[in-house]
């Protein structure tokens, strides 16, 4: 009788499942519209806990920095701990963009001041070069002929592209309007969020365990820490690696005698922070400034990308970055095409220490099955 009573649940609650399934497949547009709708109405929220968690790695240091307070006799100088630690990582983001804008936006201006000056020139070079090879190719003459231009046509063609680009700029002017603002109220947020970790942590707890059985909770807090543990781990050092390839950067094109050091380290330091794509694009787009700027130069500049690139490759990524992930070449390329394509830059910069937690995890689970079948599998 009781075995034929846990049937009857299992099949009840097999057939409950099915059935919540298809209703969601069924109505599965309905749902993603919700969903979105949803999301929209907490993506305050939602940047709020991503700029807290970034944020709470520099304000542990702080708080390091201010561990001597803790042993204090005043309450209130004890206190006082963590707002000084909260007011000392957004100070040092201050310094970081007044910095920015005192160094880079003058190197950027005087860089795009001298390539419009000398674009004349560029211009002339260009066509130079097209006239050379078209009297190479035997095109000229007959190819010019054969190409006939409908001003009228290009005058109409543009003004419809113009018409049909005002929609798009507004829609991209309200979109950017609602992400200043959700990232305004972000980090209002992450303030709180910072100065109260611990509380809302144990309240989170409490609910969890309150609400949901233990197996599962215990399950659930052992892959968060495996989580935090390696995100914290893996965006201490892309930060550490961007410091490092720009300070290298920057002491590569002083001792060439390349201007702009600071623009084009910060440029090489800071698409370091977006795995593989963001390097090469940083090359290039540091490469192009110094053509058009010094093009002497740009050789020897070339030679220094390449010893950077070895340089993080072999040496520092892998020591810095790829001990915090625990992911091989073919597996890091997967995670972030796979998180790029999902999630836009979101995606580009987590996909990678999401994607490693979630290998973290079935690697456990299967050695785990493996112990317990008594298999033993040699390399």
């Amino acid at each position: 009788m009781v075995d034929e009573i846990k049937k009857a649940k299992t099949g009840l609650i097999q057939i409950t499942y099915a059935i919540v399934l298809f209703m969601v497949l069924w109505h599965l547009e309905g749902i993603l519209a919700f969903a979105g709708k949803v999301i929209g109405l907490i993506s305050p929220f939602l940047y709020g806990i991503a700029i807290a968690y970034v944020l709470n790695l520099l304000m542990r240091l702080f708080e390091r920095l201010f561990s001597f307070m803790d042993r204090s006799k005043t309450f209130l100088v004890r206190r006082l701990k963590r707002p000084l630690s909260i007011l000392c990582v957004f100070l040092t983001l201050v310094i970081i963009v007044v910095a920015w804008m005192v160094l880079a936006i003058p190197q950027l201006s005087s860089s795009v001041s001298n390539i419009a000056a000398n674009m004349p020139e560029y211009v002339a070079d260009v066509e130079r070069f097209l006239n050379k090879t078209i009297d190479d190719l035997g095109l000229k003459g007959g190819f010019w002929k054969n190409i006939s231009l409908n001003w009228n046509e290009m005058v109409t063609r543009a003004g419809q592209f113009i018409s049909s680009i005002f929609p798009r700029v507004f829609a991209f002017t309200k979109n950017f309007t609602g992400f200043i603002l959700n990232m305004a109220t972000g980090i209002l947020i992450s303030i709180y969020m910072l100065a109260n970790k611990e509380k809302l942590l144990l309240i989170l707890r409490k609910l969890l365990y309150a609400w949901l059985p233990k197996r599962f909770c215990n399950r659930l807090v052992d892959i968060c820490v495996v989580a935090n543990r390696t995100f914290k781990g893996y965006f201490s050092g892309m930060i550490i690696n961007a410091l490092i390839v720009g300070a290298i950067s920057f002491s590569g094109t002083v001792v060439l005698g390349i201007p702009n050091a600071f623009l084009l380290s910060m440029i090489l330091g800071v698409m370091g922070l977006f795995p593989i794509i963001g390097p090469l694009l940083g090359s290039i787009l540091s490469f192009i400034i110094v053509l058009l700027v010094v093009p002497e130069k740009a050789l020897l500049f070339v030679i220094l990308l390449v010893v950077i690139q070895e340089l993080d490759n072999i040496l520092i990524y892998p020591r810095v970055v790829g001990r915090s992930i625990g992911l091989g070449g073919i597996w890091i390329l997967f995670a972030l095409l796979l998180g790029g394509s999902l999630f836009g830059i979101v995606g580009t910069i987590a996909g990678i220490p999401a994607f490693a937690v979630i290998w973290t995890i079935v690697r456990k689970l299967t050695h785990n099955r493996l112990r317990k079948k008594d298999i033993v599998i040699e390399p």
